[in-house]
């Protein structure tokens, strides 16, 4: 939230004895407390508004210079004037401000944003029960009901009490939008499954097992009304010095984001840009058939947004229910020769594979190998050679790769 100077608020009204002041200037037996004053998380105040009564500020309203403010104001409005009124509504459909000249098309406006909000959360699940549940509570608490975010989850068949939850909570929020598959469709195709379920502008994809961190959200959606022109937004845990910066391309993304563009949580697609891609679920054998979005979309349309900024918290599950060695070296490496000479240059892909051996694949087995997690990791050694044996640091990488492995016996 930011103020400006000389702002006047009060949850109270009083008496007019002395016309023209504000309540705290009156006699105390003439002030009125009515209620609470709430102030959106994101609003702007400007300077010498006057707010003198238990009135409501939406979330990241805006209150013009010398505005007084009389009734409730809903989230992302711009009112002005004395009293202040509504004069412009965020329409995510349009991602722009639209001027409201009456009640009528304040109401129209605001309708809009139900059927098309800001940005869908959306969250495949299966089995995790309890992780969902924290997830779900770390979202609600910070945006409530609000009509710009919604929540969507795809439960992939769960024989837990998933079903439970996700019933729970589409009675107590109309934003919270819950589907169960007869079936287990795999989890690629339940994140394509879920993703087609969204109707905001902004796809957030989510873990089940990452929970936004208190305040986190507010300040990803401050930071997204900034970037609306970007068709990828990716955020960067490991370098938590709240840098905010756009790029374009696919070489930059590569090199900025490497292997992180793996992990789910970390990346927000524009649904427009998303729509364009023919067939999304084409690479759904691979684990990271997300990677071949992120590709298609920077073809598409090459600018993205890197935060550096850490808004989550992760549960810390270790890596399982696919080969690592199959998925992080071939299936990846083939994603990122899949788009060689089209978004990526060759050169890009050669050092993001050293980079990829010895900053990922090597410190991944270790951890693995060291806490015995039951990732499977058969035939690493395997895949390392049919996709690094040409390279003149092969048998260096194979040599770390087999003092890990004497770590299991």
């Amino acid at each position: 939230m930011k103020i400006g100077p000389n702002v006047s608020l009060t949850d109270s009204t009083a008496d007019a004895d002395q016309p023209g002041y504000p309540a705290w200037a009156q006699p105390a037996n003439n002030i009125n407390t009515c209620g609470e004053l709430i102030v959106g998380d994101g609003s702007i105040i400007g300077a010498h508004a006057v707010i003198n009564r238990a009135v409501k500020i939406g979330k990241f309203s805006i209150i013009e210079p010398n505005s007084v403010v009389v009734d409730h104001i809903p989230s992302f409005c711009r009112v002005s004037g004395n009293p202040a009124v509504v004069t412009q509504v965020f329409v995510p459909e349009l991602l722009e401000w639209v001027k409201v000249n009456s009640d009528t098309e304040r109401e129209s406006a605001l309708a809009r944003r139900i059927e098309h909000p800001l940005l869908s959360i959306v969250i495949p699940t299966y089995n995790r029960v309890q992780h969902l549940s924290n997830n779900l509570q770390s979202i609600y608490k910070q945006v409530s009901d609000e009509d710009l975010v919604e929540v969507v989850v795809s439960d992939n068949a769960s024989t837990d009490h998933t079903l439970e939850v996700g019933r729970v909570y589409a009675n107590l929020y109309s934003s919270f939008h819950y589907s169960h598959n007869e079936q287990n469709i795999g989890g690629d195709l339940n994140i394509d499954y879920v993703s087609t379920l969204a109707k905001g502008s902004f796809i957030k994809l989510q873990g089940d097992d990452d929970y936004w961190l208190n305040g986190a959200l507010i300040d990803f959606i401050g930071i997204l009304l900034e970037h609306l022109d970007c068709a990828l937004i990716h955020t960067m845990p490991f370098l938590p010095d709240n840098r905010v910066y756009t790029l374009e391309g696919g070489d930059l993304f590569l090199a900025h984001t490497s292997n992180n563009a793996m992990q789910i949580s970390m990346n927000t697609m524009k649904r427009s840009v998303w729509d364009q891609i023919e067939d999304k679920s084409k690479y759904a054998y691979t684990s990271i058939n997300q990677i071949y979005w992120f590709y298609e979309i920077l073809m598409i349309d090459p600018k993205f947004c890197m935060i550096n900024h850490n808004f989550h918290l992760n549960a810390g599950i270790a890596p399982e229910g696919y080969n690592i060695g199959e998925v992080c070296i071939k299936h990846f490496l083939d994603a990122l020769h899949h788009y060689e000479g089209r978004t990526l240059k060759r050169e890009t892909i050669h050092e993001e594979k050293k980079k990829r051996f010895y900053n990922v694949i090597l410190p991944l087995y270790g951890t693995i190998v060291r806490n015995k997690f039951p990732s499977d990791v058969s035939n690493l050694e395997r895949y390392y050679t049919d996709y690094y044996a040409n390279e003149d640091y092969y048998e260096d990488g194979l040599l770390k790769l087999r003092e890990i492995s004497v770590l299991q016996s």
